[in-house]
């Protein structure tokens, strides 16, 4: 089994991380695979075990001949018996199709469903594409129902695969004051200004805390609003927004609680990290999220939007410290058991022995 993954930028994402993540745990398996970067590598191409299995090709466009050519040149030599694109890289996957047919196309799609991606984003143009897509893997149950439903593929050839996490766990570092990690891009539906009001709240009260909200300026005028938004609120002591980084061991090192407070999602990579990292968490109750915690079993939920509540459920792993360290222990042993690389990988083997009639095995 040789498999080909392609992704656009390794950019911090959580498809991205994904992208990285799997082609961390074919190398340790010995599993013949290359990572093909469309536009560049980013801050995640660091982290990858065998840079020698990765290759860019510099794409400037949809339309750029060049570095499409030089994608089928890399696919002509690696000779892989699976494409794996991951979210947007599809239509260029497709292309590739046309011209290598005896290759698997498998198209993961990372996109959380809502009303709003529905109305804004409905992706009509990938209809035609579905005859040349051999199978679609989602990252959120809610995805896979509504490509079902949407009769893309037969639904057998729609399958949901929860996400794994791929993290060197720190030693921990104790920080000065409680400290609440939310990493996500700077996007409006990822929920920063709903944790901005929630942190007011909590500043009001007197309670002496840090939020640090990570991620990449994807939305350069959300992340202005968010940055003034902490001004006018008085916030610049409690609140921090800093730029995306790499080394996501050493954050989680480094703080004493995670969040995700989005409006909609998949399955957010950064919720199994900090699982992995045995950090109590506070998810909204979106996506695969609830699914995770197991309804609240391995950490609070809060709904989107809902800052009070968001605010309610951060004060109360202050006030119980020792209570939040075992909610993390708990958490960290369940993401161990359910959501490790072995667990995806087994999965992943198992979808393409009976979609394909191939297994997955080591050199």
């Amino acid at each position: 089994m040789r498999i080909l993954q392609l992704i656009d930028t390794l950019d911090p994402g959580g498809a991205e991380r994904m992208a990285v993540n799997m082609a961390n745990t074919f190398h340790e398996m010995q599993i013949p695979n290359c990572l093909v970067v469309s536009r560049s590598q980013g801050q995640l191409g660091t982290l990858i075990i065998d840079q020698n299995s990765v290759s860019t090709l510099g794409k400037k466009n949809t339309f750029d001949i060049k570095a499409f050519w030089k994608l089928r040149a890399i696919v002509q030599k690696f000779r892989p018996d699976i494409i794996h694109a991951h979210s947007t890289s599809i239509y260029w996957a497709i292309g590739l199709k046309f011209i290598f047919s005896r290759a698997k196309l498998i198209w993961h799609d990372h996109l959380g469903i809502s009303e709003d991606v529905i109305k804004n984003n409905p992706r009509h143009e990938l209809r035609w594409m579905a005859p040349w897509i051999d199978l679609v893997i989602t990252a959120n149950e809610s995805t896979s129902d509504f490509w079902v439903d949407q009769k893309f593929k037969s639904a057998d050839k729609i399958q949901y695969l929860a996400n794994f996490p791929y993290l060197k766990v720190k030693k921990k570092v104790k920080s000065d004051v409680f400290t609440f990690l939310h990493l996500a891009n700077f996007r409006s539906e990822k929920g920063q200004k709903t944790l901005i009001l929630a942190s007011k709240r909590l500043s009001d009260t007197g309670l002496k805390f840090k939020a640090r909200l990570v991620g990449k300026k994807v939305d350069i005028d959300w992340w202005e609003a968010c940055s003034q938004m902490i001004s006018e609120l008085g916030l610049a002591t409690h609140v921090f927004l800093e730029e995306a980084r790499a080394d996501v061991d050493q954050l989680m090192a480094e703080v004493d609680a995670g969040l995700v407070a989005s409006d909609r999602e998949g399955l957010p990579v950064a919720l199994l990290e900090y699982g992995l990292a045995g950090l109590p968490v506070i998810s909204t109750n979106v996506g695969q999220c609830p699914s995770v915690l197991e309804k609240g079993k391995y950490g609070e939920l809060v709904n989107p939007g809902d800052a009070i509540g968001l605010a309610d459920a951060m004060e109360k792993l202050m006030a119980n410290p020792q209570t939040a360290i075992e909610s993390g222990q708990r958490f960290q042993t369940h993401i161990h058991e359910s959501y490790g690389a072995s667990f995806f990988i087994e999965k992943y083997a198992d979808i393409l022995e009976r979609n394909f009639h191939q297994k997955l095995t080591q050199n």
